[in-house]
């Protein structure tokens, strides 16, 4: 197949490259994102700051180069806290990187997880979030995981 101008030259090239900018839009799979550790941090009033560690695992064979993140953590159904970061950094192909993004909860939120809690040894979560793109600018990816969160050894 080619193209041709009003001139009549043939722009073979041209449609390869076309081609070839249209198979880069086609999206990658989306990172693998998990809860590592919660800090909690310095709040006031009602409102709480939990520290939030990350992995993230590319399971893609392109790096991902990241501008920043936002995030809602989910336990037991319930939201918990969110939060956003412009900090960036580059998961490379197949490999992992690690992040923290300090979010926002508010004290009823957490006395409402502290009443679910209690006589349980484990918490589920949902993390819901996207991963905003260095390239192309405006470009993300969302993201969502789950897992459970277990108390460290001897707090139980």
């Amino acid at each position: 197949m080619y193209v041709k101008t009003k001139s009549g030259r043939s722009h073979r090239a041209a449609l390869a490259a076309l081609l070839l900018a249209l198979a880069a839009c086609v999206s990658a799979p989306p990172p693998d994102v998990f809860v590592i550790d919660l800090e909690p941090l310095e709040g006031s009033g009602l409102e709480q700051r939990v520290k939030v560690d990350l992995r993230v695992q590319n399971t893609s064979n392109q790096p991902i180069s990241a501008a920043g993140m936002s995030l809602k953590l989910i336990v037991n159904d319930m939201p918990l806290a969110r939060g956003v970061s412009n900090e960036r950094f580059t998961v490379p192909p197949l490999g992992e990187a690690t992040t923290s993004v300090v979010t926002s909860t508010t004290l009823i939120d957490l006395l409402r997880q502290a009443h679910r809690a209690q006589g349980r040894t484990s918490l589920d979560y949902r993390l819901e979030g996207k991963l905003y793109l260095e390239s192309p600018p405006g470009s993300s990816v969302s993201f969502e995981s789950r897992g459970t969160l277990a108390p460290p050894a001897g707090e139980k």
